[in-house]
């Protein structure tokens, strides 16, 4: 009797280890399934993020290459004239006065003679001393230059070459569009580098752009204009496009460079 309880006990005690055995392997396998289906969701969360994540990338890439700026260089204010670019033979201007004799193209005279009055307001001396040039004007201005190169000793290929760093060849100016012009303090009118220290340079460097125009020739971009430092002259190309080629520090043929991009 007494041998058959102890059977009877190893017995329940069995059956009490088999049924905890298979309840923990029961709870294994919910574990398991329930860990390898977190695992897939994750791995599918973060293939989801990252076909996002280039799809957002290649958008910024995309936006990123469309021009910043709405303007084309076919604009009429934004013509290149510079000695690998002449003014086209059909090319016209339509004038208007402005400061006395001096004329302009007839559509930069408003901003023109807001920014010399602003800056007049600020108690400066603003004084245009060159506007639009016929080709001859200029045809005269550059072999005088040539004629001075002459007499140091130069030979005449020579001497073109170096009067045209400071008096571009006829019918490479930005004079001859009446898109330009010199404009020098009233109390001091040499063209020198010294011109960039006036009140006016200064004030005008500063301000030009909100007016549409920016200084042509800076001395850190004669490599690329071919045209000595000039402190003086300022040339139109519209608001938009002189407060972003201020901000770029872009001359007027990088500019094109970039638009043609």
């Amino acid at each position: 009797m007494k041998r058959d309880k102890r059977k009877n006990k190893r017995r329940e005690i069995f059956l009490i280890c088999l049924t905890i055995g298979m309840i923990l392997l029961i709870i294994f396998i919910i574990t398991k399934g329930l860990t390898n289906k977190k695992e897939k969701q994750k791995e599918k969360q973060e293939e989801t993020i990252t076909t996002f994540s280039t799809i957002h990338t290649n958008t910024l890439t995309v936006e990123r290459k469309k021009p910043e700026i709405d303007s084309k260089i076919t604009d009429w204010n934004l013509i290149l004239i510079n000695k690998e670019n002449k003014i086209p033979e059909d090319y016209q201007v339509k004038l208007q006065e402005i400061e006395g004799n001096h004329k302009v193209d007839i559509r930069i005279v408003e901003a023109l003679s807001q920014m010399l009055i602003d800056a007049r307001k600020e108690g400066l001396k603003p004084f245009v001393c060159s506007s639009y040039r016929t080709s001859d004007m200029q045809t005269l201005l550059f072999n005088k230059k040539v004629n001075q190169y002459k007499r140091l000793g130069y030979a005449n290929q020579e001497a073109e070459e170096k009067a045209s760093y400071w008096v571009t060849f006829p019918k490479t100016s930005e004079h001859e569009i009446g898109l330009s012009v010199d404009i020098v303090s009233k109390d001091y009118q040499i063209l020198d580098e010294k011109q960039e220290n006036t009140a006016v340079q200064k004030w005008l460097i500063e301000n030009c752009d909100k007016y549409g125009f920016v200084l042509r020739y800076p001395t850190y971009k004669k490599e690329i204009t071919k045209i000595n430092y000039e402190p003086w002259h300022y040339r139109y190309v519209g608001i938009e496009n002189a407060k972003f080629m201020k901000e770029r520090n872009y001359c007027l043929e990088e500019y094109i460079t970039y638009l043609k991009s």
